[in-house]
């Protein structure tokens, strides 16, 4: 920050998507620049430490110093305002919520498009939510910190407790960093992924050099003791393997109560991070399709299954596809593990494949006979091949569930040009404390 002050007073004008504060500072030779400022809230004057620059925009930490906001509420964490793992504790969870839903209602707008009333943002637990998380790992005078990383930096937090991981995880973390903290490779672990069931967790240590028999015995002990699962990862996640005996990593499971279903999944398998709210938006899904029985539908984008069971469950039949390998084995698994086996069946398939290559996808053949779609992409949103999917002329209903506004606004229109009306659309607090917005559309064929 050489020749900038790294102190401003300003005030707050509005909050940006990414849950900062935004306020404006002039600097004398270089003209007025944008402020991003964590823990400072619209209205309040705030003394901003900058802290880093990106892309025109100087992101800073904020200190109160002016009235605080009518919005503000105390933070429940102590580390709150250093942590990078949650950026909105000091907002009123309702007002999180309504921020959000205008958020998507806005991007919508902007496109052109009118949505219908946004049904009542869909909540659970507010805090102990958080059943995966890739937390870093730093060794720091003698002792390995585990935690999430601090706002704006690479430094781990000296995480004494953490309000949003789950209780069985925040438990183990303690006794792990003690363990590692003591390995020769200690300082060549930069990140630990953690993952829990609905009754057990895992962790995966990412280590950049090879632990030692006895470091492995340490590890292998803590884990049985602590009654929990450890595995090393020493490159990508096909060298994942349990300390001293290498064998393959055990799964973990979750219920789907509802509908009477198991699901079994490994650590590095994508699972929603809030098993609460997950539950309520497998329900939204299910109830909001109106179908009869035995009606086809492809689900998009299925991971381990966690729509298409549920589906199957209802009497329909579900195709479910989906890139990763290991992910479709595990749909598979979980498909006999619930007897659905007859009623769902898996394929391996990229959907974001375009030409001729998405031409020989094994979706070709049952999106032409869908009645129905249910899609969960990624951030990237559904990709080039959503209006060839419209086509089928026996779709009439899209399920479409999004972890990003941007890209749920800019398939919406795709949808709306293909003759999809977007007729429900709901928040769910899938993220709460962050800015992250997971959202729920429904879209039926205009006739």
């Amino acid at each position: 920050m050489s020749g900038v002050r790294s102190l401003y007073a300003v005030t707050i004008d509005s909050l940006g998507a990414d849950g900062l504060g935004r306020a404006r500072v002039n600097l004398p030779g270089a003209g007025e620049r944008e402020l991003a400022v964590r823990n400072a809230l619209p209205g309040e004057t705030i003394d901003a430490v900058v802290r880093r620059r990106r892309k025109g925009i100087w992101f800073a930490q904020g200190e109160r110093v002016g009235p605080p906001s009518p919005e503000r509420v105390v933070a429940r964490c102590a580390h709150f305002e250093q942590c990078g793992g949650c950026v909105a504790q000091h907002r009123d969870h309702d007002l999180q919520l309504e921020f959000k839903t205008r958020q998507v209602k806005e991007l919508l707008v902007a496109r052109g498009l009118t949505p219908p009333d946004f049904g009542r943002p869909v909540t659970g637990p507010t805090f102990a939510y958080r059943h995966k998380a890739r937390l870093g790992a730093r060794y720091v005078d003698g002792e390995l910190l585990i935690g999430f990383r601090e706002a704006f930096s690479n430094r781990v937090v000296r995480m004494e407790s953490c309000q949003i991981l789950a209780p069985q995880i925040h438990a183990a973390l303690p006794g792990l960093a003690r363990v590692l903290g003591g390995f020769g490779a200690a300082g060549q672990i930069p990140q630990i992924e953690v993952a829990a069931g609905d009754r057990d967790c895992a962790f995966v240590v990412r280590h950049l050099v090879p632990l030692s028999a006895h470091e492995e015995e340490q590890l292998a002990a803590w884990a049985a003791n602590a009654g929990c699962a450890i595995y090393l990862q020493s490159a990508g996640y096909d060298s994942l393997r349990a300390p001293v005996t290498g064998v393959h990593p055990r799964v973990l499971a979750y219920e789907l109560p509802a509908f009477d279903l198991r699901f079994e999944f490994l650590p590095t398998d994508f699972t929603q991070v809030n098993p609460h709210v997950n539950r309520l938006l497998v329900d939204a899904v299910i109830q909001a399709l109106d179908l009869p029985p035995g009606a086809a539908v492809t689900d998009l984008f299925c991971g381990i299954g966690n729509f298409s069971l549920a589906l199957a469950r209802r009497g329909y039949q579900v195709l479910g596809l989906e890139a990763a390998g290991g992910a479709v084995a595990r749909a598979t698994h979980n498909a006999l593990l619930n007897d659905l086996q007859s009623h769902a069946r898996f394929a391996v398939a990229d959907l974001h494949a375009v030409g001729d290559q998405a031409a020989v996808l094994p979706s070709a053949q049952a999106l032409a006979s869908a009645q129905a779609l249910v899609l969960d992409p990624p951030r990237s949103g559904a990709g080039p091949n959503l209006a060839a999917w419209c086509q089928s002329p026996g779709l009439e209903q899209i399920a479409y569930v999004s972890c990003n506004p941007e890209t749920f606004a800019s398939d919406a229109v795709v949808l709306g040009a293909a003759g999809f009306r977007l007729v429900d659309i709901r928040v769910f607090d899938m993220f709460p404390h962050t800015a992250h917005v997971e959202t729920f559309g429904f879209f039926r064929r205009d006739r």
